[in-house]
C-alpha cells in the first residue's frame, strides 16, 4: 500500500458523519450493508502506523482480538482513531479501496472500540473480486435430529470442501440432514457442521457462508451452520456409520 497522508485537523466532517450513519444502518439490513461497503471504497478511513516507521510503504499496527487472532484496526473518523491512539502510533488517512487492496490477506476490524465489525480475508477477497458480501445471521439453537444428507445437491459438499482447503483452523466438516423434533411439521433442512479451533469459529462460519451463499439462490432448502470445538468429543448423531465427513484435514507427519 502506498504511503497515505497524515491528517492534522480535529472534529468530525460531514463525510465522516455520513459514513458512520451508513455503518449504523448496515447493522440491521443486508441492503444497507451493501450500500455501506460501496460507500466505504471511496471514503477516507483512518489507520494506525508505528510512529517511528519512515519506510516508503506503510506498516500498519495490529492488535490481538479477544478471540485470539490479530487484526488491523481502522476507523470511520479521525476522532475515533484519535480516541484509540497512543504515543507509539501516528494516524494515517487512506481510502477504503486502498486499505482493503493493500492489506489483502489480513484480517481487519472497523471501529473496534464501538462494537465494530471484523472483516476476514476471505470476505475481503470476495468483495474485491466479485462485489459480493455474504449475509450471516446468528440464530437461537433449535432442537432437531440429524442423519445422512442423502438429498443434498451434488455440488454442495465439494463447494464446502474447496472453501476449507487452506483453512488450517478447521479439522473436519460434515453435511447433515436435519429433521425437527417435538412433532413440528417442517420440511427437512441441511446442516453444515464444522469442527474448528474455537479462536477461529466465526471466521470459519463466514468463510463457508461466503463460499456457498452465491450458489444457493435457487436452492429450496434451509441450510444452517454450526461450529464445534475441536477439543470436545463429537455429539451423538455423528457416530452413525452412514455419516462421513465431507472434509478432513490431513495432518503433516
Amino acid at each position: 500500500m502506498k504511503r497515505p497522508s497524515r491528517p492534522r485537523r480535529t472534529g468530525t466532517t460531514a463525510a465522516e458523519a455520513a459514513l458512520e450513519a451508513s455503518f449504523e444502518r448496515a447493522r440491521d439490513s443486508a441492503a444497507e450493508e451493501l450500500a455501506f461497503f460501496k460507500q466505504l471504497m471511496d471514503a477516507i478511513v483512518y489507520v494506525h502506523a508505528p510512529i517511528s516507521d519512515d519506510a516508503r510503504t506503510s506498516r500498519l499496527v495490529q492488535f490481538r482480538h479477544p478471540d485470539g487472532f490479530d487484526a488491523i484496526p481502522f476507523f470511520t473518523s479521525l476522532r475515533k482513531a484519535q480516541v484509540a491512539s497512543s504515543a507509539a502510533v501516528k494516524i494515517l488517512g487512506v481510502s477504503g479501496r486502498e486499505l482493503l487492496t493493500g492489506t489483502r490477506g489480513a484480517t481487519l476490524m472497523l471501529n473496534p472500540n464501538d462494537g465494530g465489525v471484523v472483516l476476514y480475508p476471505e470476505e475481503i477477497a470476495t468483495w474485491l473480486d466479485r462485489g459480493f458480501l455474504a449475509r450471516v445471521e446468528r440464530l437461537t439453537p433449535a432442537e432437531f435430529t440429524v442423519g445422512p444428507a442423502d438429498g443434498a445437491p451434488a455440488w454442495l459438499a465439494p463447494a464446502i470442501s474447496r472453501s476449507l482447503e487452506h483453512a488450517n483452523f478447521v479439522s473436519s466438516a460434515y453435511l447433515l440432514e436435519t429433521h425437527s423434533s417435538a412433532g413440528a411439521e417442517q420440511p427437512p433442512g441441511l446442516l453444515i457442521w464444522l469442527v474448528v479451533d474455537l479462536a477461529f469459529a466465526e471466521r470459519a462460519a463466514r468463510l463457508v457462508t461466503t463460499a456457498i451463499q452465491p450458489l444457493c439462490a435457487d436452492l429450496d432448502v434451509i441450510i444452517d451452520l454450526a461450529v464445534h470445538d475441536v477439543s470436545q468429543p463429537l455429539p451423538a448423531g455423528l457416530d452413525d456409520p452412514r455419516v462421513l465427513p465431507i472434509f478432513t484435514r490431513i495432518k503433516p507427519t
